[in-house]
Formats: structure tokens, sequence, C-alpha cells
């Protein structure tokens, strides 16, 4: 899939809104197969990437027996400082001989129109009774608790994220991120994720799948 032009109709502003955000352009791509012109808009470009990037964190550590999933539910709060989280949460599993092997973390808004991080990391499989976090996971973070829980149905939950929808967080605000490295147990080693081709002949298959 070939990009031709992107057309704009409408401009982002960097106000802080947080509610749903809108298209603000056409882009256009030329099927390399038939020569035919196809399009997208800017949004539907940005979830199909998202979607991959989804799909490859919860199959790398789909395997139960090798890692142990948890997502964080946190408060959204424009002066966060969501390094802090990561580097308790780190330093906390390390006094606890365990490791942060991944994550990702999208931003989400209730129907209540309340904006929240979803945050899922990976660590080394690790043994729960119950449904309660070992204290060592349980986190706070400005001086609130965090709801936590074990990740069970890998299928549910990327088929919960995948549809989300864009949060408006201004221009330069990031509403999704991942680790740029996957540590994988079976490899034993540090593996550095391909980045995703702007290429995405697929995209017209996929989307279009989608919007019917």
């Amino acid at each position: 899939m070939k990009h031709i032009f992107t057309a704009p109709f409408s401009r982002r502003t960097n106000r802080e809104s947080k509610t749903i955000r809108r298209a603000t352009s056409i882009k256009i791509y030329e099927d390399e197969t038939n020569q035919n012109w196809v399009k997208f808009t800017d949004l539907e470009v940005i979830k199909y990437h998202r979607e991959i990037k989804i799909k490859d964190f919860f199959q790398t550590y789909a395997c139960t027996k090798r890692y142990t999933l948890i997502e964080y539910v946190i408060d959204y709060n424009e002066k966060d400082m969501l390094d802090r989280f990561f580097f308790a949460l780190k330093k906390s599993l390390k006094a606890n001989n365990s490791y942060l092997l991944g994550y990702i973390r999208l931003v989400d808004i209730g129907k209540n129109g309340g904006v929240h991080h979803h945050i899922v990391v990976s660590i080394p499989k690790i043994e729960i009774k119950g449904k309660k976090l070992p204290q060592h996971l349980k986190r706070t973070f400005n001086g609130n608790k965090v709801f936590g829980s074990i990740v069970r149905n890998i299928s549910k939950i990327t088929n919960y994220y995948i549809p989300k929808e864009i949060v408006e967080l201004g221009i330069n605000k990031r509403v999704f991120a991942r680790s740029r490295k996957y540590r994988e147990l079976a490899l034993n080693k540090k593996i550095q994720k391909p980045p995703n081709s702007s290429d995405f002949a697929q995209a017209v298959v996929n989307i279009k799948k989608t919007l019917n």
C-alpha cells in the first residue's frame, strides 16, 4: 500500500479536552496490486497500527506457564509522571528477585467521562492464590491506591483493548505507549521488536472488515 497524499479537513489544538478524538484528515493510498486508490481517516490508520502493537504484546506474553500479566488502572492527571510508577514497580520487583519484561499503556475514557490509564505489565511467572495481588505488587500513585489485577484471559483483554477510542489530550500528549524492548524468557535475552512498517497493505482487508 503506497501513500499518495493526505487531505486535512480540520485542525487539532493543544487544548486538553479529555474527549474522544475526532478524525482530522483523509489519507489516500494506492493499492499496488490493482492500482486502485483507497482512503482512510487518520484515526483508522492510527487504530490499525495500535492494534498491531496490542496484539504483538499479548501474543509475546501469552504463555501462562512462563509469564504473569498484571493490569493496573490509574486515574489520569495532566501532571502525572508515570516514570515514577514504573521506577517504584521495578524497584519492588527487584527486591523480590523478579523484574519487568515489558508493558503497554493506553489512555481510556469511561462512560462517566473519567479519563484513566490502563497499564499491563509482564513479569516472570509467579504463583498467586486467590484474587489478591502479593504485597510487593500492590501499588500506590500520587498518594492513592492503584487498582491492580491478574490478567487471566488473554483473548478477552486483547479484544477489550483493541476497539478502545482514542482520547484527545492535546498535541504531543501520548495516549498509547509500549516498552521499547520486550524480554522473553524462552530466548533468555533482550529482543528488539521491528518497527511497524508504514506500508500496510493488509490494512485494507482488516480495516474494511472492521468497518463493515
